[in-house]
């Protein structure tokens, strides 16, 4: 390995100092790699935790319905809103927490062609929250528990069953 040499002022011979690093253009050539990567990846990572989230709401739906079973096998076949559940230890708080969890809230509504509880209990709704872009899809879970598709959000394409658009009331993985 050879050294550098120059000299100083003084016609002393100092050794040049070789300066390493990168340049501002390569600097910026990474720094737009790096950009072009997440702006392909975030759409993409958005649209997976909305899926996620979505099938959490799915879940949380037959949760519900198998609670509200259990909770009618020891009350005589009588069958309780969600505060009940959470009060007598057949759901978690979490199903009645303000803004829910997963992205979803749940409440007690009605489902289309789903068979009811009671005269008073119809069913149960998952509805994406409103804070921020959760879930695109309307869940519902009834008596017969089945998990039905119950509409799409302002603005959103309706789901697809199979080739063809849901219908409000068609049960979870059908093909039409």
């Amino acid at each position: 390995m050879q050294s550098s040499y120059k000299l100083n002022q003084t016609g002393e011979k100092d050794q040049m100092k070789k300066e390493q690093g990168f340049s501002l253009i390569e600097l910026l050539i990474v720094v737009a790699i790096i950009a072009i990567i997440a702006a392909i990846a975030v759409p993409s990572m958005l649209t997976a935790r909305m899926a996620a989230n979505e099938a959490g709401a799915i879940q949380g739906c037959r949760t519900i319905g198998s609670a509200e079973m259990a909770y009618a096998a020891v009350n005589n076949q009588t069958f309780a809103d969600l505060a009940d559940l959470v009060t007598d230890n057949f759901l978690d708080g979490r199903f009645t927490a303000a803004g829910g969890f997963n992205g979803y809230e749940y409440d007690a509504g009605t489902v289309t062609n789903g068979t009811p509880f009671n005269a008073s209990i119809e069913g149960f709704l998952a509805s994406p929250s409103t804070s921020g872009s959760t879930g695109r899809y309307t869940y519902g879970i009834s008596a017969d528990q089945v998990v039905r598709y119950m509409g799409a959000g302002a603005g959103l394409a309706e789901a697809k069953c199979g080739s063809d658009d849901c219908a409000e009331g068609d049960p979870i993985g059908i093909n039409k």
